[in-house]
């Protein structure tokens, strides 16, 4: 069962991947910056940094704050599988989704499976301090972008002084960039490993959470080549394109709050925040009832809100399955 689990999890981490380089690297590559192939790279590196250095905090949260359940030695198996197919689903669909919301469904399905011992405390928080750093992530791009946009008599010395400093902003943008994978990494990573932990503790084997978090975040790199087009071209191309001053407020808005709530150890919703700075971008140049009223914008908002819950009961009810069928 263990090479089933670490198969998934593989699956898993490549299609994390796709939808967290459709986020971090949607500046570059919607400005035109970098090409598709050394955005990829360039993710890759700065995932698994970002991930080996804070990366064990998230995981313990969801091994053991969101249940003291003693989950079974499918669990983790079965949480992979949840969570791997509704983000596969996402993707088929092109949306950007939320790993960290996602998994913490799958997690919290399990565990209301065991006695219904979920710790709705932690639940409540991860989604109430996500839902304030996405209302932080908007209003902070929004009131940022409105020094610079529209042009006018009293910002023109700021374009003045970036037109100077053209081909060093290009190198920040990159770097900032880079800096948001280092982000997705310090979090998004957890959301593959907890599950493969939490089988392995299971069956009582003692493992360093690194020497999973160095193969995960490999698989998602390699999602981000294998599937990452498709879903990039949506958050750059259809709600907004990305101009390079945009991309660099962007970068460092939702890498930041990222960071913060892995420092603490919470799950926290990268493509969120992200895609709530586009949507702050937007709503500067278009206003925000144009900006609500396009079509990605309602799917993206739908697909956001159904996929935790379906997440929470597709594991609860594998869950009720195995046991039924193969345990009892």
């Amino acid at each position: 069962m263990i090479q089933i689990l670490l198969l998934l999890a593989v699956f898993l981490g490549m299609n994390m991947g796709a939808s967290g380089f459709s986020i971090s690297f949607t500046p570059s590559y919607g400005s035109g910056l970098l090409t598709r192939t050394k955005a990829s790279l360039f993710y890759m590196i700065f995932v698994l940094i970002g991930g080996i250095l804070i990366g064990p905090r998230v995981v313990n949260t969801l091994t053991t704050k969101i249940s003291q359940a003693s989950f079974g030695a499918y669990s983790g198996l079965i949480i992979i599988i949840s969570t791997a197919l509704i983000m596969f689903v996402a993707n088929l669909l092109k949306i950007p989704q939320s790993t960290s919301f996602v998994t913490v469904g799958a997690f919290a399905g399990a565990a209301f499976y065991y006695n219904k011992s979920v710790n709705w405390y932690t639940i409540l928080k991860i989604f109430y301090i996500a839902a304030l750093f996405c209302i932080f992530a908007f209003l902070s791009t929004y009131f940022i972008k409105k020094i610079f946009y529209p042009p006018r008599n009293s910002n023109f010395r700021l374009y003045e002084k970036f037109s100077q400093l053209e081909s060093k902003l290009k190198k920040f943008i990159i770097w900032a960039n880079c800096y948001s994978a280092f982000a997705i990494g310090t979090n998004n990573i957890a959301n593959v490993v907890a599950p493969v932990m939490l089988s392995f503790s299971a069956k009582q084997l003692c493992v360093n959470p690194i020497l999973c978090i160095l193969p995960v975040g490999l698989s998602f790199g390699i999602g981000s080549f294998i599937f990452g087009k498709s879903v990039i071209n949506t958050i750059s191309k259809e709600i907004i394109p990305i101009g390079q001053l945009s991309a660099s407020i962007i970068s460092f808005v939702t890498a930041t709050f990222v960071i913060i709530a892995s420092l603490i150890g919470l799950p926290t919703p990268y493509v969120q925040f992200t895609t709530f700075s586009v949507l702050a971008i937007s709503s500067v140049k278009d206003g925000f009832y144009l900006t609500y009223k396009k079509s990605v914008v309602q799917k993206i908002i739908f697909v956001w809100i159904v996929t935790p819950i379906l997440t929470f009961l597709l594991s609860y009810l594998l869950h009720l399955v195995v046991e039924t069928m193969f345990i009892s």
